[in-house]
This record gives structure tokens, sequence and C-alpha cells, in this order.
């Protein structure tokens, strides 16, 4: 399986990127264009990396991020964006290993209102957040330690899709140390993300070893 992963420093004082940052439909159709195959999973997040603003997306092929670079990216950045094959990481995972770990989420439970689909409710306290993942990590392929992660940031999101429809979400920012239980399972995990919201910047799990400072 060829994956690929990306990224472009972004000019977080320009005007038309603080406007693009503020809206994640904005920057899922941003990201999109720098594709030419119909659309397949892709996963993506806004983060920082040694004080700057970045973006970073998992692919199943190779991007071109030119056109985005140019207009929203970080002026005398170089390279404009970069692109690395994500095979060598997973080929390297193996049980019992572990990893510093960042994870941009969308914490939700569904609440059931009598018959039919259930309510989906955002989780809005940290410990809540914390028990959303620890819940989800064995299916995931990987284990953590109540003490081993934390949420360093978590936020509101408003913003209206094309049809006009607003879409309010709810993100938490995990970051820790996890354990590899099931090496297969957590590759598809890496791949497939976490979680819902993916479309809109959640879901991407990025490692580091334990002791490298930064982690994506």
């Amino acid at each position: 399986m060829d994956l690929f992963l990306s990224r472009v420093f972004l000019d977080d004082q320009n005007r038309e990127t603080m406007r693009l940052l503020a809206s994640p439909e904005l920057m899922h159709g941003a990201v999109e264009g720098g594709f030419q195959s119909p659309r397949q999973r892709r996963l993506w997040r806004v983060d920082g990396l040694a004080g700057r603003c970045c973006l970073l997306v998992l692919s199943p092929e190779q991007p071109d991020f030119s056109r985005l670079a140019t207009q929203y990216g970080l002026p005398g950045a170089q390279p404009a964006w970069q692109t690395k094959p994500y095979e060598p990481l997973l080929s390297r995972l193996t049980a019992g290993q572990a990893w510093r770990f960042r994870l941009k989420a969308n914490p939700v439970r569904s609440v059931s209102e009598g018959e039919g689909r259930g309510k989906v409710m955002a989780h809005v306290t940290t410990q809540q957040q914390k028990a959303w993942l620890m819940s989800r990590a064995q299916a995931c392929g990987f284990d953590l330690a109540e003490d081993g992660f934390e949420v360093v940031h978590t936020q509101w999101h408003r913003f209206l899709k094309k049809q006009g429809h607003q879409v309010t979400l709810r993100t938490a920012v995990f970051e820790g140390t996890l354990t590899i239980l099931d090496a297969e399972v957590f590759r598809q995990t890496l791949v497939q993300g976490i979680g819902r919201a993916k479309a809109y910047g959640c879901g991407l799990l990025t490692l580091a070893s334990p002791r490298e400072a930064g982690v994506g």
C-alpha cells in the first residue's frame, strides 16, 4: 500500500490563511485540491511544529500542494511543502513498542432518545475525553495508561458547510505515550484514523520516538 505523509507550513498571520484556518470546511476543500484522483480517505490535521503552524496530510497517493503553499504557505519556507513515504514507519512497528503520540479527535457519545438512532453528543470535560480514548485504545491495537497521556487543547468549532448548514464540533488534542498491542491492527488505525469528523481535520494519529521532542 502506497501512503504519503505531507507537511505544509502555513502563514497564520495572513488574512486569507486565517480565514482558511477558521473553517474546517474550507481547509478540507484546500486539502482535496492537492489531489487529481477522486476523493479517497485522506487524513489531515492543522498543527504546530517548532512554533510554526503547519498542515499535515496522510494520503494513499502523492499530492501536489504547490497551489496551497503559494496561496497560504509561510513565506521563505524551504521547501514550501514536503512529502515522504509513510511505509518505512509502518514497517518498523511491532508489538511492545512504546511511542509518543499526538491525536486531534472528536470525542462523542450517542444518547438514546427512544426508538431510532441516538443523538450524537460531544464529550466536553477532559476526564470524559480521556475516558473516550481509553475505551477505544485496545480495539485500535494499542494500550494507554491513564497517567500516560493528557488533553493539551480542547475547542469548539462552528462553521458553515457549502449548503449553508452550520456544523458544530468539539475537538480535543491528546498527547502522551502509547504501547502497541497488535501491530497490524495499529497500522490500520494509523491509516484509517480514529473517531468521527475526519473530513474536518480529526482522526490523524501521529507518532514520534519517545526520545524525540516533537510528535508527528
